[in-house]
This record gives C-alpha cells, sequence and structure tokens, in this order.
C-alpha cells in the first residue's frame, strides 16, 4: 500500500517513542504526516519515524551483485608493532582447477607478481638443464624455489608451507634480508567462477619494510586475472539448472567437435534434418563443410554414440502431442522436479528457452506454477499395428501444418519423412 495514500484517522505508533497517535493529516513534497496523541497535542513525522496499525513496512535495503563487475573484492593493509597484514581477494571467472594450476605456476610468477624479477626452482641435481626446469621440482610442502627482487638484491630463498589442491597455496616470500612474509593463497568456488584470497603475514622489528609500495601489492589479483583463461560459466537465468550447460551447448555432446562429426555422419547417411536443426550457426556451417569434404576425399569421421541424458524423446512417447503451452508446462514441472536432463534435452530451443525462463521466475515467486498436463497414451500419437501408412500420414500432414514437426522429423523411415513433407509444403502453396 503507497504510504502517502492511508486515510485519516489510522492509528500509529512512533517507533523512538512508542507513543501512539492517529493520523490527522498528509502533507507531500516531501511527505509528512501529521499525528494527533490523546493529549491533543500535534507533531510531524516522516514515513520512516512511525509505524502504522496493520500496514506492513518494509524497510529499504541496499542489495550488491554477490560479484562485483570488476572483479574487485576486499583490500586492505595493516600494521602493529612488529606485525603486518594485508588481504587482497578477487573473483575469476574460471574453473577451480585453472586458477589452481595458474597460482602453482611459479615460473609465471614474475607476469603477475609483484616483485618478482624471476623465478627458479631450487633444485640438488647434477644435470645442469634440471636445476632451472620447475617440471622436475617436487612440488609440496618442504619443497624450495627462489626468486630474484626487482632490485639489487641477490636472489633468496622461499619454501613451500601450505598445499592442498585447489584449496591452499601458501610460501615463505621475501625481497630483502631484513624481513619475511608468509604468502598464502585461498580458494573457494562460486556459481560463477571462483573468489581468490591473498593474505600476507609478516613480524618482526622491521616488518613494516612490507608495507611500502601497498598500492602495487594490492593490485597482483588483478594483474593475474588479465592471463588467466576465461570461462563462460552459466547463471541461474541462462542455466536454471546451475549446471555446466553442456547438453545445450553441445546438443549433449562431451564436445563441439564431437557434436559436429555426428553430424556429419547424420548428413552422409542423407539425414540432413538433424544438421539443419542445429541452433547453432557456426557449427551447423562446420557440419555442412565436414559433409562436402567427407563426400569429396570418401573419408568420414568416426560417428561418436549419441547421448541419451534423458531428453525429451520426439517419438515413443505422448509428449509430442502436446501443444506448446502445454510442453512448456510439461518441462518446467519437470525441471522444478529436479529433473533438468529433459529439459535441456529437448531438441526445440525456443520451447526450451522459454520453459527455462518460467523455471527461473517460479523459483523466484514472480509466476505460480503451472499445472502439469495430461499425457497422451503413447499408443495414441505414434505409429502402431492398429494405424495405417495412410492414417499417419493424414494425421502428421495436420500436425505438420500446424506448426508441429517433431515427431515428423523423428521418422526413421526417410521415404515416408520425405513424403510427408513435401505434402507439406504443397498444401502451404495452395493455400496461398
Amino acid at each position: 500500500m503507497i504510504l502517502n495514500r492511508i486515510d485519516p484517522g489510522t492509528a500509529c505508533t512512533v517507533r523512538e517513542t512508542g507513543e501512539t497517535g492517529m493520523v490527522k493529516k498528509i502533507y507531500f513534497y516531501p511527505t509528512k504526516f501529521e499525528i494527533e496523541f490523546p493529549d491533543g497535542h500535534v507533531e510531524h513525522y516522516s514515513s520512516k519515524d512511525i509505524e502504522f496499525d496493520g500496514i506492513k513496512q518494509e524497510r529499504a535495503t541496499l542489495q550488491l551483485p554477490p560479484v562485483p563487475d570488476d572483479g574487485i573484492g576486499e583490500c586492505w593493509s595493516d600494521w602493529k608493532p612488529f606485525k603486518g597484514e594485508s588481504i587482497v581477494k578477487h573473483h575469476f571467472a574460471t574453473t577451480k582447477d585453472l586458477m589452481w594450476k595458474m597460482l602453482t605456476s611459479l615460473e609465471m610468477y614474475n607476469v603477475w607478481f609483484y616483485g618478482i624479477q624471476r623465478a627458479l626452482p631450487h633444485i640438488d641435481t647434477e644435470r645442469y638443464v634440471h636445476r632451472y626446469n620447475f617440471s622436475q621440482l617436487d612440488l609440496k610442502p618442504g619443497a624450495y624455489f627462489k626468486i630474484r627482487p626487482m632490485t639489487i638484491a641477490p636472489w633468496f630463498k622461499c619454501r613451500i608451507m601450505t598445499m592442498e589442491k585447489e584449496k591452499e597455496f601458501g610460501f615463505t616470500f621475501r625481497t630483502t634480508p631484513f624481513t619475511n612474509e608468509y604468502v598464502q593463497f585461498s580458494i573457494n568456488g562460486t556459481d560463477a567462477g571462483v573468489w581468490v584470497t591473498c593474505r600476507r603475514k609478516s613480524q618482526g622489528f622491521f616488518s613494516i619494510l612490507n608495507q611500502i609500495n601497498w598500492q602495487e601489492k594490492s593490485k597482483i589479483l588483478q594483474r593475474l586475472d588479465i592471463i588467466v583463461p576465461k570461462i563462460d560459466l552459466k547463471t541461474e537465468d541462462d542455466n536454471a539448472d546451475g549446471g555446466s550447460g553442456v547438453s545445450t551447448q553441445f546438443g549433449g555432446f562431451d564436445s563441439r567437435q564431437g557434436y559436429i562429426d555426428y553430424a556429419i555422419n547424420m548428413g552422409m547417411k542423407g539425414n540432413m534434418d538433424f544438421v539443419n536443426g542445429i541452433p547453432e550457426k557456426p557449427i551447423r556451417g562446420m557440419a555442412k563443410a565436414g559433409i562436402l569434404k567427407a563426400k569429396r576425399t570418401g573419408k568420414t569421421p568416426p560417428c561418436p554414440e549419441k547421448p541419451m541424458g534423458g531428453s525429451v524423446q520426439s517419438s515413443g512417447n505422448g509428449v509430442t502431442a502436446l501443444s506448446t503451452d502445454e510442453l512448456v508446462a510439461y518441462l518446467v514441472n519437470k525441471g522444478l522436479d529436479g529433473d533438468m536432463d529433459i529439459v535441456n534435452g529437448h531438441e526445440n530451443k525456443a520451447v526450451r528457452g522459454k520453459a527455462k525462463a518460467m523455471i527461473v521466475k517460479v523459483k523466484r515467486g514472480a509466476l505460480e506454477r503451472p499445472p502439469l498436463p495430461e499425457i497422451p497414451d503413447a499408443s495414441a500419437g505414434s505409429t502402431s499395428a492398429e494405424e495405417t501408412e495412410e492414417q499417419m500420414i493424414e494425421r502428421l500432414l495436420a500436425k505438420g501444418l500446424e506448426g508441429n514437426m517433431d515427431e515428423i522429423n523423428a521418422l526413421d523411415n526417410r521415404v515416408l519423412r520425405g513424403k510427408i513433407k513435401s505434402a507439406i509444403v504443397k498444401a502451404k502453396r495452395a493455400a496461398k
């Protein structure tokens, strides 16, 4: 309810004093309420100072996004006598595995870690080339490496102290002979990537020296973000099940090349409907180019196994007999029940998108859950012993003219499929 439209005479309570009164008048620009108290005196208050009986007033709160647009998080440095500490947090749009590989690639530290000119492994070996090869370093707590700072100072040894895969990586670090720091990186995963926290601690009389050039030291994770490979992780709006989205991105195949190879094999078998039905234009183009190359050279790539995934089958069940709205409602109910494989595997991109958008809105409370439509018996909408070929052609022709091509495209009989499509084209031309 709009507070400046409440009726005079409404009972209210002053938040600060607890006094009760009654609204006498309302003034606008800015909105003020004239409150009359039982003893007859009158006061003026704004809406934030009073509570109205029977009216719920929700306080405005600042809602910050879980991940900043620039990825920069907490950043501070503190020093007390003989003790220093600093924290830098940054969000990376990547995976834990990639982040871990970047943080443990010590040979790359001179690119992004401020103060390091070069890093080398500390290996006691007779072979000269192995002394400078990080692949020979057994990366574990207790192992040593050395760094040369960006000054005239000599090399300093660092020791790995903490190492828990994809969680924590810490080592001792120094750029002067007077101070010694402990640098620790921690990784925490999110739906959109990972948070990395760099914590640095130092103690001793000269620990204040580590506060020098803090402005540059605070940007090490920002520099690291430039070279870290980015991964386009799906958000809730793009992928309602919070999964990886592979089934929608590559048609359920593990990789794009597998999707292309399968399409090439389908095209070589004469099933160009599968190729033409690929929603991603670049993949569809590469598949068609691969078909031309296979016809010219006579070499066809190995056909990968088509993933089942739990997709909505185009035939063999009664789902294909549903209208578009009923199909969307069916997929929404399946997704809300936790079966997102059926939603992700549905072949109609438009229907799949509508279903996912509705799932998100239902979860947020913006829409009510649609009723689950009744699924017709599979024998009523598919080829059976009781349905003749002429009856099936007549039925599918009617569905095709309505725009429902799912069951037609799923027919294994290429001749029959072509006959029905040809009839649909002729019927549309005659209607014009």
